[in-house]
């Protein structure tokens, strides 16, 4: 099994189109499709059509798809030229629009490979508390190990993991099934509204209204660390943005967010 498998994505006679059952396993709360993992199938199916790897894909959230429906994913090809491709995907349950996702597509040979930004000061997961978390329903984060990432004493700054005010880090172990792919970066850039919530030190819920992954390097990793950073709050949304790192510390993916933020309730 992999990561599509294990989203439940399937293809049909028509390689433009494919399927997904929302199940509870990748819903939020067993009530509606987890952001993230409406992405990361986008991801499998233009993967899967255009057979290119994923460079970089944004996503708009327009509706919820509830559990027990099935969405449609409809693949537009815009552009294919000899190393990139540039393509759609409507995802829809019925005649109601729930995701628009927009991405790029391919592989060039290039011999420069660096990126500038280096991973953040943090004790290794086994000397990591695992984060609290409250699920009274199926979610798709009951199958993640999420580990609170703290800085050492001697880097200790402040803010939630001691990375300074706004950040938090967190150590993530998505389930065996996801082999590195895209599809499971996408999974894991959708934590940026917990970043959110524990910056601002308040009970916050909230749903995204768009996420964008750029894609680095996809590579072999036991965790993943997230450092995510909460850019700001105001007028009922937040805005943020989160690195990717594997556990040898090389930059995976970047991926960012806007959310509608709100109290939670009781």
């Amino acid at each position: 099994m992999d990561a599509r498998e294990w989203l439940g994505l399937e293809a049909t006679h028509n390689p433009m189109r494919w399927i997904l059952p929302i199940t509870p396993k990748i819903s939020v709360h067993s009530r509606f499709l987890f952001g993230g993992a409406a992405l990361g199938a986008a991801i499998a199916a233009l993967e899967g059509t255009t057979e290119r790897p994923c460079v970089w894909a944004t996503c708009q959230y327009l509706s919820f798809a509830p559990v027990g429906s099935v969405m449609d994913l409809d693949v537009h090809v815009s552009v294919s030229s000899r190393y990139t491709s540039q393509a759609r995907v409507i995802g829809h349950v019925g005649d109601d629009e729930v995701i628009a996702v927009t991405a790029a597509l391919g592989q060039r040979e290039l011999p420069v490979e660096r990126t500038w930004p280096t991973m953040p000061a943090v004790l290794p997961p086994d000397e990591c508390r695992s984060r609290n978390r409250h699920y009274e329903q199926e979610s798709l984060g009951q199958y993640m190990d999420q580990l609170l990432a703290a800085a050492p004493e001697d880097a200790d700054i402040g803010g939630p993991t001691g990375h300074g005010e706004g950040h938090t880090c967190m150590w993530a172990k998505p389930p065996e099934a996801f082999e590195p792919s895209a599809i499971t970066l996408a999974v894991l850039g959708d934590w940026v509204p917990m970043g959110i919530s524990m910056a601002s030190g308040e009970n916050l819920s909230s749903n995204s209204l768009d996420n964008t992954l750029r894609v680095l390097d996809v590579s072999p990793t036991d965790h993943y660390l997230l450092e995510i950073e909460a850019a700001g709050i105001r007028h009922g949304f937040g805005h943020g943005q989160i690195r990717i790192w594997g556990d040898d510390g090389r930059l995976q993916a970047i991926a960012s967010q806007s959310v509608v933020a709100r109290r939670r309730k009781g």
